[in-house]
């Protein structure tokens, strides 16, 4: 449990402090200890590995507990010795990557070995234009701290897109000082690396005026952290903080009784995106308390942990709203449609092919009955696109009218207060479209109409295109399932995993009689009506791995 580190000549066990970044053998962590280990000799280094693989324990030795790791098993002690890298300054490393790579491209021997050669002219033509340079990327490597302002804007002054991705580099002091002399950051991305917490405003002065996107995933700071930042970064358009472990945003001012959801962030007066994928927010009242960021127009929820959806509370809430995607979440029913529907300019969702996990709460409304697709349109009037799908005039009304004739067959003797509360657009879809028949000639033609809806396919599997059928299996869709789906159901029948099919069918090529044309599924997005599919048609399903 105890190893040994190696550090730089210069380096004195009193230079170290807690939080500083450190790398060995291309492992990066951070310091959360010095001191001594009971029953040892000596000082030893308390290290948090990034790589969860890296560590041998959770800060512990023996009986005594010495720091704390935010992932089990990622700490370890080692000394202090010469090996270990502290890190190295910006131009340093920039010129490392980008300068002295020059290799001279002729061939040198010398006692029969090859052996490579520098250069030196290249290495300078590349140095006189490195000021040039607008993209740079320097994740994975081991800057961490800025040179002299002069030297650093003359040097890489014009660079507007900086990846710095897991460095050494440890406070967002650090951060905004080599970013002060780049006037001309658009960009940055700092994700996957460990900061000192923030604990009050800071005083960045300029450094950050110019950035528009800012990349911190995988940092595991808190929202409070964000929003002292926040005035350090009042041109910010787009904020990527995911995968931070968060359930809640931060406390703010004001009064602490009132409910959360009025608890409203306050700031970001230019942001206009945020990614908020792969945490683990729960409740729709924290995300309502960012519904008042005055130009926010898209939101990623990818992955969280969100049940339900919660209508708007005030007009004002999420006004500017136009994408949103929820896929991966655990909603339980379909009432968060009708809700989200209640956002005045969401025009774009993303749910996945099975945006409910349970059903519970469905039987009444009887709303598992019906495609997912068809039903979220028919409950969301102003969705433009679905899934990456667009939503046409004929696929709105095809599940408006479908939609409507279903709920008044499946709630016959209700009243009308119970038919409203559980199917909230019932009444406005019928003024727009009028009332449903539901006598019994209408139900026997309904479902005379919903046979007519379904297209009769059969799977088959093969070798290849042209080969035999091996198993033939025929089932009824409806024209609005997507490809995706449709890979899923052959999944269930033919036993091939859909990210292993191929999926197509044959037609006959119109130009030329004796010939045929292969149409392919290639888009998981679209609907295989998108692909004119005809009734009786054959999909033949290929498995890639056998190809």
């Amino acid at each position: 449990m105890l190893s040994s580190l190696t550090m730089n000549d210069q380096t004195t066990f009193a230079e170290l402090t807690i939080g500083q970044r450190v790398e060995q053998e291309n492992f990066r962590g951070t310091i959360r200890y010095l001191g001594p280990v009971a029953g040892t000799k000596g000082e030893w280094i308390g290290v948090e590995w990034d790589d969860k693989e890296r560590g041998k324990h959770s800060g512990s030795h023996g009986d005594t507990h010495y720091f704390e790791c935010l992932f089990p098993g990622t700490g370890s002690f080692t000394r202090l010795s010469q090996k270990i890298d502290i890190g190295s300054s910006l131009l340093a490393v920039l010129k490392e990557r980008y300068v002295n790579v020059g290799k001279n491209q002729g061939d040198i021997y010398i006692d029969d070995k090859k052996v490579e050669m520098y250069d030196f002219d290249r290495v300078q033509e590349r140095q006189r234009k490195l000021h040039l340079m607008k993209n740079i990327g320097l994740a994975n490597t081991n800057v961490r701290c800025a040179d002299d302002y002069d030297e650093t804007q003359a040097a890489c002054g014009g660079i507007e897109d900086l990846d710095m991705t897991s460095t050494l580099i440890s406070t967002w002091q650090d951060v905004a000082d080599i970013c002060a002399p780049l006037t001309k950051l658009g960009v940055l991305r700092l994700n996957r690396n460990r900061f000192m917490p923030l604990t009050e405003q800071p005083q960045f002065g300029a450094s950050f005026q110019s950035l528009r996107c800012l990349a911190l995933n995988r940092v595991y700071m808190t929202w409070n952290e964000v929003e002292l930042l926040e005035p350090s970064i009042p041109n910010l358009e787009m904020l990527q903080f995911g995968f931070n472990l968060l359930q809640e945003l931060g406390k703010i001012d004001g009064d602490a009784s009132s409910p959360v959801s009025q608890q409203k962030v306050k700031g970001f007066a230019n942001l206009q995106d945020i990614h908020l994928e792969g945490n683990a927010f729960r409740d729709w009242n924290q995300i309502l308390r960012l519904s008042r960021l005055p130009k926010l127009k898209a939101m990623d929820l990818i992955d969280n942990k969100i049940d339900q959806i919660l209508a708007p509370e005030d007009p004002e809430d999420f006004k500017s709203l136009e994408m949103l995607r929820l896929n991966g979440n655990t909603l339980q029913d379909y009432v968060s449609f009708d809700r989200l529907g209640l956002y005045p300019s969401l025009k774009t969702l993303w749910v996945g092919s099975r945006p409910v996990v349970s059903k519970q709460g469905e039987e009444d409304s009887g709303d598992q009955e019906v495609d997912p697709r068809t039903l979220i349109v028919a409950k969301m009037e102003r969705l433009e696109h679905l899934n990456g799908s667009e939503v046409l005039p004929k696929n709105r009304l095809d599940a408006e009218l479908y939609y409507l004739k279903h709920v008044a067959m499946s709630t016959v003797g209700m009243e009308a207060s119970a038919v409203n509360a559980l199917h909230p657009r019932f009444e406005q879809l019928c003024q727009v479209h009028g009332a449903p028949d539901v006598s019994d000639e209408s139900r026997k033609a309904t479902s005379d109409m919903l046979k007519d809806r379904l297209i009769a396919i059969t799977f088959v599997t093969k070798d290849k295109v042209a080969g035999p059928p091996k198993t033939k299996i025929q089932r009824n869709v409806l024209g609005t399932m997507t490809v995706k789906n449709l890979k899923n159901l052959a999944q269930k029948l033919v036993k091939i995993p859909a990210m292993r099919q191929d999926l197509s069918f044959v037609i006959p090529d119109p130009d030329y009689a004796d010939k045929t044309i292969t149409v392919r599924l290639k888009d998981d997005m679209r609907q295989i009506s998108f692909y004119e599919i005809q009734d009786g048609v054959e999909i033949i399903v290929l498995d890639k791995n056998k190809a």
